[in-house]
């Protein structure tokens, strides 16, 4: 495929996703009942302070992780983004002893490492990540729900009557503990929620490979652009996925039922750093569109109204290639 010449500065998506029968997120178990995430916000139409539900930006963000390793060949991973290791370039060995060596030496290496950022104790150095999500916020009203559901044993209990006939009967009273516990059904209670969410996120195609721990002078740490082209390509992609196919917490049994997303992909030509407006406010798309036109043309504003139409204007960026600095050139 042809690369188009046009270069990417930066890359917004604003959106509302509908998800029906998720629990992509949640607060965290107590006792035997999960909890929704909830946040407050400030309603944008009354400006009264509300509850609603929310997926947190690290969610998101780790989804979209899981999706750059699912598409980045392994080869150009660092030994803990191949196994997926949080801690990425941090247990990596080899990192370097200074700190313009060791960010130097993972720009090069490791694709998530350069796009996701990471964090290295020793040396102290940390790579800022060039994709960014806001929280997932639901717009009210929410639809939740909790369902009771029960894990049974795969044998039955010993009944009285059996025991008096030495069927199957525990020895001693130890015995007979155990033998109840292990065939009592447990009783669980996990969430759903339905409902269209507000999303933003921002991708900073300029920063891919840019060492800024240099103090003289800052370097594109690559090696080549096209290692740069193929990491934008690949993010451009896992967003595609994200919102078509969002995997997060137990999505081995509340998988999404992923309905619809529209909204803008705003994109910039030049050195221009993009507006953000919420998709929580009803005329965001105006909103958004009219503040562009009066910051600078090189700012692009495309509308979707649909996930296909979403995957459609993000191919067309793929086509693009990330925006490179004139770095004393």
């Amino acid at each position: 495929m042809m690369v188009n010449e046009t270069e990417i500065y930066e890359i917004a998506i604003l959106g509302r996703a509908t998800w029906q029968l998720h629990s992509l997120n949640n607060e965290g178990t107590v006792g035997n009942v999960t909890e929704p995430r909830s946040v407050t916000i400030i309603d944008p139409n009354t400006k009264n302070p509300i509850t609603t539900d929310g997926i947190s930006g690290e969610m998101l963000k780790h989804i979209h992780t899981g999706l750059m390793w699912t598409l980045t060949d392994k080869n150009n991973l660092c030994d803990a983004c191949k196994v997926l290791n949080p801690e990425k370039f941090n247990v990596t060995s080899g990192r370097g002893s200074t700190v313009e060596e060791v960010l130097e030496n993972a720009l090069n290496k490791c694709d998530i490492c350069d796009l996701h950022g990471f964090l290295i104790t020793r040396p102290t150095v940390s790579r800022k990540s060039t994709i960014e999500f806001g929280w997932a916020l639901g717009i009210p009203e929410i639809y939740r729900d909790i369902h009771t559901h029960a894990r049974h044993a795969l044998g039955g209990k010993t009944t009285e009557n059996e025991e008096s006939k030495g069927v199957n009967t525990p020895n001693s009273s130890e015995d007979k503990e155990e033998a109840v516990g292990t065939s009592t059904q447990m009783v669980y209670h996990r969430p759903t929620r339905s409902g269209v969410y507000a999303v933003i996120s921002m991708f900073q195609p300029w920063r891919i490979g840019l060492n800024e721990t240099r103090q003289d002078q800052y370097t594109y740490d690559t090696g080549n652009n096209e290692k740069r082209i193929e990491r934008y390509k690949n993010a451009l992609k896992a967003y595609q996925i994200l919102f078509t196919r969002p995997k997060g917490a137990m999505s081995t049994t509340r998988l999404p039922h992923v309905e619809d997303f529209e909204g803008v992909i705003v994109f910039s030509t030049d050195q221009i750093p993009l507006p953000l407006i919420s998709p929580l406010k009803q005329d965001y798309v105006k909103e958004i569109t009219d503040i562009s036109k009066k910051i600078d043309n090189s700012i692009n504003v495309e509308e979707f109204k649909t996930l296909s139409e979403f995957v459609d204007k993000i191919g067309d960026l793929i086509d693009k290639k990330p925006y490179k600095l004139k770095l004393g050139e």
